[in-house]
């Protein structure tokens, strides 16, 4: 295959991008396109935007989970890139919608809008007893917006932007190339959304100012809550290096997940130095001796820790 192949084919003029065709010659086939593929054992399609694209796996009419990529993969070019969440939502059999952005947008733009409406209207969303929106900061916004196309989803929304209208959140000094979008195209706030989602997660962590006055817009009936202090914009990576992102996410799609479950949960993290950095960095000038006592019960409760998992490895091998 490569003798058919162009000199600019083969040798693009920018040095750090491959072409497609040099992409297909030197990577594998990323895992998820493997069931999509005419010789695969899945069903669904892949639907190609010019700023998007849009995967879809039918697993099961019970479940299908609708996912929106953050500005951290947008440059990614790589076939090994997958939808967000994508092992995740296969390993459990659920349908998955994976939603491709290739800018840092915040899906502004009228071919995404246009697609997931169209989708909307023709009933492909009411195959499924249940919808579930999901992602992270731009991705948890995306999830939110949408959801009005399917009244009653869950939506589970980790440090969400409730909007970046500079005209409803003047505060917001961040991203600066969401804001400059056009607002004006439908599906611009999340504050409208709230009152037709079944139930809404949103996980923030509340030292975080700009993503506290976006919670707070986000309050309703059918919001909450759920606090992750000390993990800055960052409360998915969080979660999951406590091990607690996946039966979060189960939880939350159950119905079952409480807030007093969540905070019985979340104690793990009194054993994560992330969270002893935060306490330390946030109250050592205000409260020396409160921080340095929270790191003498933090080296304690590391040490039995520890020593809980070396008994536990040791048993497993006996």
């Amino acid at each position: 295959m490569s003798k058919d192949l162009s000199k600019t084919q083969l040798k693009p003029e920018h040095p750090d991008r491959k072409t497609g065709y040099e992409r297909i010659l030197t990577d594998p086939a990323p895992p998820w396109f493997v069931e999509l593929y005419p010789g695969g054992d899945g069903r669904g399609f892949l639907q190609k935007l010019d700023r998007h694209a849009v995967s879809f796996h039918h697993r099961s009419n019970d479940r299908l989970v609708i996912s929106f990529d953050n500005i951290g993969v947008v440059n990614d070019l790589s076939f090994a890139r997958e939808p967000w969440g994508w092992k995740f939502f296969r390993d459990h059999n659920w349908s998955h919608m994976g939603i491709f952005a290739r800018t840092k947008a915040w899906f502004r733009d009228e071919e995404i809008i246009d697609y997931l409406e169209a989708k909307s209207h023709e009933g492909f969303f009411e195959q499924f007893g249940q919808v579930v929106l999901t992602g992270s900061s731009m991705g948890a916004f995306g999830a939110l917006a949408f959801s009005p196309l399917i009244p009653g989803a869950t939506v589970i929304a980790f440090n969400p932007q409730s909007t970046l209208d500079e005209r409803l959140v003047p505060w917001e000094s961040r991203y600066n190339f969401g804001r400059i979008q056009n607002w004006d195209l439908p599906y611009g706030d999340c504050a409208e959304s709230v009152a037709t989602v079944g139930r809404l997660y949103v996980l923030f962590d509340p030292f975080f100012t700009p993503d506290k006055l976006h919670a707070q817009r986000l309050a309703g009936p059918s919001t909450i809550f759920l606090k992750t202090w000390f993990s800055n914009h960052f409360a998915a990576p969080m979660l999951r290096k406590l091990g607690l992102l996946k039966p979060l996410m189960i939880g939350a799609m159950d119905g079952t997940l409480t807030e007093a479950e969540y905070y019985r949960m979340f104690r793990a993290r009194r054993t994560l130095p992330w969270y002893m950095r935060g306490i330390d960095e946030r109250g050592r000038e205000a409260h020396p001796a409160l921080v340095k006592a929270a790191r003498r019960r933090f080296k304690t409760l590391r040490r039995a820790r520890m020593q809980q998992a070396e008994t536990e490895t040791g048993g497993s091998k006996t």
